[in-house]
């Protein structure tokens, strides 16, 4: 805005020289100048730099300087020539019965003796003083609407690439999650096929391994068969836990199991900036599971929240239920296999648990070391 304000003072200043210029010339071709028009002109100037200076901070004393002035050109002897430029701001004021002084001006300056011609010429440098003040403010007018808009379209397209960024982070995920659950079910296709069938086939070999063993021949082949079925159930299970590992999405489980837990509103707060090691992923997916099952089964819980954080040091787990749970939770672990359960996983990677209950909501809290860190 600061920028406008100078380039609208630049071209007042312009048109206001030409103006001037204007007057001037019409005292030189009157052939008389003398002090009279002199100061008038001078007087112009000043009241000129007058409006400029009071406009921004009291305009209805600039729009009095105004008016003033022309009153007072038009009023004393012999200052009429300095009439066009104590015009050029008539139609920055507001009232329009200020325009009201222009025909005025210019009729009383002709009573007073001012000739027809010079009157004529006169009242034409008034009307172009006005049509130049006129045409600077809607061109002023203009540019600063025209850079509103620019402004405003920036700041669209920055919305518009911020959203763009996220869409593109948002399909980035989708690809990588649904990428993630595909390698899931081929892993449990391949685990509940292919691992079913092997293992049947080596019950099968062991089976008429024991049927021909009286045929050493027989029974060292049979041997044979059965060692290449083991190598490869095997390499099969080593594949599909590799699969496994790299298909665990913390995020994904979380929302999946909370879609699936029974319990009406579930919160989920993942706030993991890097994923946690495959092992560390399993765990907290399967506590998770584990408390969102009891919570639904055994508490009839209504609401429940699962919050993920990653501190420097330690991976975080929380999950609480407004549930029906006793406040004394000490003897919990020993009714069921589920509490039990939990805490050995977490406790196998170096980890607590937490169980509390304060009668309204009750919760579990999991902490596992990284590894390599304090």
């Amino acid at each position: 805005m600061c920028g406008v304000r100078i380039i609208a003072t630049m071209e007042r200043i312009a048109d206001k020289c030409v103006v001037l210029l204007a007057c001037l010339a019409l005292v030189v071709l009157g052939g008389e100048v003398d002090a009279v028009r002199v100061v008038a002109l001078l007087a112009a100037v000043g009241a000129s730099a007058g409006f400029e200076l009071a406009r921004g901070r009291r305009l209805g004393a600039a729009e009095a300087l105004c008016c003033v002035a022309c009153a007072v050109f038009a009023l004393v002897p012999g200052a009429w020539a300095a009439l066009p430029l104590a015009c050029y701001d008539l139609p920055r004021v507001r009232s329009h019965w200020a325009l009201v002084l222009v025909p005025c001006c210019v009729a009383w300056a002709w009573t007073a003796g001012v000739p027809a011609g010079t009157a004529a010429v006169l009242l034409a440098l008034v009307t172009c003083s006005m049509a130049l003040s006129w045409r600077c403010g809607r061109v002023i007018g203009l540019g600063c609407r025209l850079h509103a808009l620019q402004d405003d379209l920036q700041d669209k397209v920055i919305d518009l690439r911020e959203k763009n960024r996220e869409l593109e982070d948002a399909r980035a995920y989708e690809s990588h999650a649904a990428a993630l659950a595909e390698r899931t079910r081929i892993a449990r296709e391949i685990h509940d096929s292919v691992g079913h069938q092997l293992t049947r086939l080596v019950l099968e070999v062991e089976a008429l391994k024991v049927v021909h063993r009286e045929d050493a021949g027989v029974v060292a082949e049979l041997g044979e068969l059965s060692d290449g079925l083991g190598e490869a159930l095997t390499s099969m299970r080593a594949s599909v836990h590799a699969l496994e590992d790299s298909a665990v999405d913390v995020s994904v489980e979380l929302n999946r199991l909370a879609g699936q837990s029974g319990i009406a509103h579930v919160d989920v707060d993942c706030g993991l900036e890097a994923a946690p090691p495959a092992e560390v992923s399993r765990c907290l997916v399967a506590v998770t599971r584990e408390a969102l099952t009891n919570a639904a089964r055994h508490a009839h819980a209504a609401h429940a929240t699962v919050h993920v954080t990653g501190l420097p040091g330690i991976w975080q787990l929380r999950v609480e239920n407004d549930g029906d749970v006793p406040a004394d939770v000490a003897g919990l672990e020993g009714r069921g296999m589920g509490l039990r359960g939990m805490r050995e996983r977490v406790e196998g990677l170096g980890g607590t648990l937490l169980v509390q209950s304060d009668g309204r909501r009750f919760s579990v809290f999991a902490s596992i070391p990284r590894k390599g860190q304090a």
